[in-house]
């Protein structure tokens, strides 16, 4: 894995060196026109492009490392013969109702209840024997 990483820094640190070249003219006002201008424009070009096509090979390497170490799914591949879309549409999603609501939020209202009551039940116990809890 560090290997790619690696891989993976070093090319997005071309891109910045190469973002660097584009902006570099604007940046510090080269004067139009100037050879310098063009080169810095065309070089900065050149290694962002070299940059990009790099991260993507690594991108590439590292997905199909993961994939041969079992970490990633394998793509599934299309069946000749079979059709990209299944037959049968699938089954729409019921919309929750307000009963699956309360019947969800029901013990946790509960839950809260008891805590509460528990909680408050101890700090009157606290107070009555001289004990007060800071919060």
């Amino acid at each position: 894995m560090t290997r790619y990483l690696a891989g993976l820094i070093t090319a997005t640190a071309a891109l910045g060196v190469g973002a660097w070249l584009l902006l570099a003219p604007y940046a510090l006002n080269y004067p139009s026109g100037g050879a310098a201008l063009k080169v810095d424009l065309w070089t900065g070009a050149g290694v962002c492009a070299l940059s990009l096509a790099t991260i993507l090979v690594w991108v590439r390497a590292w997905r199909a490392q993961l994939r041969a170490d079992g970490l990633l799914p394998e793509r599934p591949t299309p069946q000749p013969g079979m059709p990209d879309e299944p037959d049968q549409p699938l089954p729409a999603a019921t919309a929750p109702t307000i009963e699956d609501l309360h019947s969800l939020l029901k013990p946790l209202v509960a839950a809260l209840a008891a805590d509460q009551l528990e909680h408050a039940g101890s700090k009157v116990s606290g107070a009555t024997s001289g004990h007060t809890e800071e919060a």
